[in-house]
């Protein structure tokens, strides 16, 4: 099965980027109208976000959304398969040297991402710029697929820890100074209410406890679609740490709110569909469950 997989990404790569990108776009338009559940989480979402924004507004995002997965997915085989000098062709690289100097410090660092354009690309570009990494990801369930794109991540020299495979070699990665990738925007059912866009989202408190105890340095590393095309722009900017704050709760807000002024800037290039507030929308089910059981009883 694996070698299936390779297979029809070897063959889809054989139609251009950008076309494959376009043609993604399309479909991803289409999967708007005929997925109807995830459209309307994204349209939960994006009213909670931006309840003052017209409603033309939020379908237009949310449907540029959905073009913008579709598009990123399509281009999944170019970034799979793709040589270095090829995905670099297509990088351009804005404040690398903040990574490089909180790895002076010598006690790693802690790179902070969200799912925000395409994020794959973006998991790789670490080991393609000659930095050492290890990356916390969630497997798939389909094994043969899971294979394939473990193999594809770490084809560069980037080290991969299953989420569920425990913590451990965490310390011993950032003694050797390297940096740990952390993806901030995914609702954690073990996670910790921390708002997120302003609203409280269950969320890894990983790289605030890392900052407070042992004062290991955090960067935002961000990932910017340049046009409709697949050409990126990379940015990195270190999020500064008060060793005042020892309060997990609160240096996690602060690193969330370092993704509010990229996600407001270009809303459509954010992953909508995912129930990133899962734990504000449990809260207000069961309120309404709530008070429609005391309407029944006073009936």
């Amino acid at each position: 099965m694996a070698m299936l997989i390779k297979l029809i990404c070897y063959l889809i790569r054989l139609i251009p980027v950008r076309l494959l990108g376009a043609i993604g776009a399309g479909l991803g338009r289409v999967a708007y109208f005929l997925d109807a559940r995830h459209r309307h989480i994204a349209m939960r979402n994006l009213n909670r976000v931006y309840p003052d924004k017209s409603d033309t507004w939020k379908r237009r995002i949310n449907r540029e959304s959905f073009a913008e997965l579709g598009r990123t997915s399509f281009e999944l085989p170019h970034v799979y398969l793709g040589s270095k000098d090829f995905l670099l062709s297509r990088l351009e690289v804005d404040n690398h040297d903040v990574l490089l100097k909180a790895k002076e410090q010598g006690k790693g660092v802690i790179v902070v991402a969200a799912h925000h354009s395409n994020w794959e690309l973006a998991g790789m570009v670490f080991s393609m710029l000659g930095d050492e990494a290890d990356i916390i990801y969630r497997p798939i369930r389909q094994p043969a697929l899971d294979q394939f794109i473990l193999q594809a991540r770490k084809r560069f020299g980037t080290v991969m820890h299953a989420r569920d495979s425990g913590l451990r070699w965490m310390p011993k990665a950032l003694k050797n100074n390297h940096c740990i990738a952390i993806v901030i925007d995914q609702h954690l059912s073990t996670g910790t209410p921390v708002p997120f866009l302003g609203h409280d989202a269950q969320t890894s408190t990983l790289p605030a406890i890392f900052a407070n105890k042992y004062h290991t340095p955090v960067v935002r590393i961000v990932l910017d679609r340049m046009g409709r095309d697949f050409k990126f722009r990379l940015s990195f900017q270190s999020i500064p740490i008060d060793e005042n704050i020892t309060d997990d709760v609160q240096t996690m807000r602060m690193i969330n709110d370092s993704f509010s002024p990229v996600i407001h800037r270009r809303p459509e290039l954010w992953l909508w569909i995912h129930r990133r507030w899962l734990y504000l929308d449990e809260r207000e089910q069961n309120r309404r469950d709530e008070l429609a059981r005391n309407k029944r009883k006073t009936v």
